[in-house]
């Protein structure tokens, strides 16, 4: 009897090792992606001596490529072996960093950044699946809402970092080479997780649209798509407008830092008030508010 409940009591451990590796993985495939984005739009600029409209340009690839192969990776992560897609995934996601080292031109490197995207869309499916594999179903909710934490963390820590960097060495080979080790240590960490066999579904479902797409939450994802512009154009053009228009040259890494200290709070507090079954009304009041620091962000403006 003792043994059983031993038993229970550990499998309902929320912090056990495998889904340890899959937030260190987590963590360190966004820290690699966000030690380069506030930094891309004046590498762009420097080495390639491309307008804003280019940047804009060459940028979006990567996102749209992550978009467009998410709606796949989740079919794709229920019908094959979870963990040899998350390795193939995070296999390229890593390997594609070497690729702006060799990028000379402007068209090569947009290549390798919008091919970048795909493998960057379906590992982040792929390791949220994997996460919630080896969390324990009572515990689910709560883990999921830790796991989310990691991205957050990598946020704010990774592009101070990624700017003191270029600072120190003027070299933008060096942080390439830094994000690239750093997600090829995100694939040894997720390499070693233990995922119990699922069993042979016999008898699939029809392929259909429902497979790929949640029609009846169209609405939801118009929602999604207008936040996600507005920080994918935040997030490219903080730097450069940071360095041409307030003249802050190593200034925008506190930018990500309170980012992600409101995205902390913001989580935490959301957590809760999910818990309590406020939910429209946490989508009401992150609107607003989000709406709120984006005015208050354009209106102060210091030549």
């Amino acid at each position: 009897m003792k043994r059983k409940l031993a038993d229970t009591e550990k499998l309902e451990r929320l912090w056990n090792t495998d889904y340890l590796k899959a937030m260190g993985g987590n963590f360190l495939l966004f820290f690699s992606f966000y030690l380069l984005t506030p930094l891309l739009p004046i590498y762009l600029d420097e080495q390639f001596a491309a307008d804003k409209d280019m940047i804009g340009l060459v940028l979006s690839g990567y996102v749209i490529a992550a978009l467009l192969v998410r709606p796949f990776s989740g079919f794709i992560v229920d019908t094959f072996n979870r963990k040899k897609v998350l390795m193939a995934c995070f296999f390229l996601f890593f390997v594609l960093f070497a690729g702006y080292v060799g990028a000379g031109t402007l068209l090569m490197f947009a290549l390798v950044r919008t091919i970048h995207g795909l493998p960057f869309g379906a590992v982040t499916v792929a390791n949220s699946t994997v996460a919630m594999d080896v969390l324990p179903s009572s515990r689910r909710s709560e883990g999921i809402g830790y796991y989310g934490l990691s991205n957050n963390l990598a946020m704010a820590v990774s592009p101070t970092v990624g700017i003191a960097v270029y600072h120190a060495t003027g070299s933008f080979v060096v942080l390439f080479w830094i994000a690239f080790v750093l997600a090829m240590a995100g694939f040894a960490c997720v390499s070693t997780i233990n995922l119990s066999p699922r069993a042979v579904v016999r008898k699939k479902m029809p392929v259909s649209l429902d497979r790929f797409f949640l029609t009846r939450a169209w609405l939801m994802a118009i929602n999604i798509a207008f936040f996600g512009l507005c920080w994918g154009i935040m997030s490219n053009y903080v730097a450069l407008y940071g360095k041409q228009v307030l003249g802050i040259t190593d200034g925008t890494g506190l930018f990500f830092a309170l980012l992600s200290i409101g995205l902390f709070t913001a989580r935490l507090h959301g957590g809760r008030a999910l818990r309590n079954g406020r939910i429209v009304q946490s989508c009401a009041m992150g609107t607003v508010v989000s709406l709120a620091g984006y005015m208050l962000f354009a209106a102060f403006q210091h030549q």
